[in-house]
C-alpha cells in the first residue's frame, strides 16, 4: 500500500493483524526496510498488535527524495496514522528509526502512547562519536564508487557471529539494492541531530535498550537517553547487536511485549 503524502511523496507501508488490536508502529534503521521486522511481523499480530510498517522516506519501495530533514520523515508518519484512522500509536524504532521515533515523540506527543528505542542516539556529542557519523557518511560515499557488492560485503561481515545469521543474508541482500545517494542524505540528516536536551520532555513510558555486541559507546549512549527521559528504563541485551530486533529477535521481543502489555493491559482495566 502506498500513502501520498501532502508534499507528494509516496511512502510505502504495510499493515499486519486486526485493526481493533494495539497499533504499533514499527521503524527500520538506515539503508533498511520493512522487511527488517520480518521476525515481528510473524509474531507481534498473534500477541495482539495491529502493526503500521513503513519504507521510510527514501528508503525500500517509498520515494526517493532530493532533500531531507527529520521534520519530514516525521510528518510522513503522522500522515500514516491519519490515512490509517489512528490518533494514537505505540512506536517501536531501531537505530534511525529510534531517532526518528524521539523526534515523532517530541513534535507529536499526542500521537505517541508508548516509545521503544533500541540501538539508537539522540545526539553526537564527543569526538568519536562525531567521528563515528563523519565515518559511515565517507563510508557510503566510498562505496557509492567501489559497487554494491562490495558494500553488500561488508554490511554482511559485520554479522559473522552464529547467532547473527537472519541479520547477515537481510544486509547481504538489501544493500545489493542500495541507493547511495538516499543513504548519504539520511545519515547527513541524523548526524545533525540534537535531542539530548530536549529528551526530557517525552512524557510517554519509554522503554531503551541496546545490543551488547557493538560495545560500550553504543550502550553508554543508549543508557544516556534512558537517563534523559523521565519515564524510561533501559535494559542491556545479551547476544544482539544493532539491530537488535533482527539479531536476537526472542530477546528484544520478550522486553518489548512485556513492555507494551504493561500499558495495554492498564488500559484494559
Amino acid at each position: 500500500m502506498f500513502l501520498e503524502t501532502t508534499d507528494g511523496k509516496k511512502i510505502f507501508y504495510e499493515t499486519y493483524g486486526s485493526r481493533s488490536s494495539v497499533p504499533l508502529l514499527l521503524l527500520h534503521g538506515i539503508g533498511a526496510d520493512h522487511n527488517m521486522w520480518e521476525p515481528q511481523i510473524h509474531t507481534y499480530p498473534e500477541q495482539g498488535f495491529f502493526l503500521i510498517v513503513p519504507d521510510l522516506r527514501g528508503h525500500g519501495k517509498s520515494d526517493k527524495v532530493d532533500s531531507l530533514s527529520m521534520k519530514d520523515w516525521s510528518r510522513d508518519l503522522a500522515e500514516l496514522m491519519d490515512e490509517l484512522g489512528i490518533k494514537k500509536t505505540a512506536v517501536a524504532g531501531v537505530s534511525m528509526g529510534g531517532i526518528i521515533a524521539q523526534h515523532f515523540a517530541l513534535h507529536y506527543p499526542d500521537r505517541i502512547e508508548r516509545l521503544v528505542l533500541s540501538d539508537t542516539f539522540s545526539e553526537l556529542r564527543t569526538f568519536n562519536e562525531k567521528m563515528m557519523g563523519a565515518s559511515q557518511t565517507m563510508g557510503f560515499k566510498l562505496f557509492k564508487m567501489l559497487g554494491h557488492q562490495q558494500f553488500a560485503k561488508m554490511m554482511a561481515s559485520a554479522y559473522k557471529k552464529p547467532f547473527a545469521t537472519k541479520a547477515c543474508d537481510y544486509f547481504f541482500d538489501v544493500s545489493l539494492k542500495a541507493d547511495f545517494h538516499q543513504l548519504i542524505l539520511a545519515r547527513k540528516v541524523i548526524n545533525r541531530i540534537h535531542l539530548l536536551d530536549q529528551l526530557k520532555n517525552i512524557t510517554a513510558p519509554a522503554l531503551v535498550m541496546a545490543g551488547k555486541e557493538f560495545g560500550n559507546q553504543l550502550i553508554n549512549m543508549n543508557q544516556e537517553i534512558a537517563r534523559r527521559i523521565p519515564t524510561a528504563r533501559f535494559k542491556a541485551l545479551d547476544q544482539a547487536m544493532d539491530p537488535s530486533n533482527l539479531v536476537n529477535p526472542d530477546s528484544f521481543d520478550h522486553e518489548v511485549i512485556t513492555f507494551l502489555k504493561e500499558g495495554w493491559d492498564e488500559n484494559e482495566d
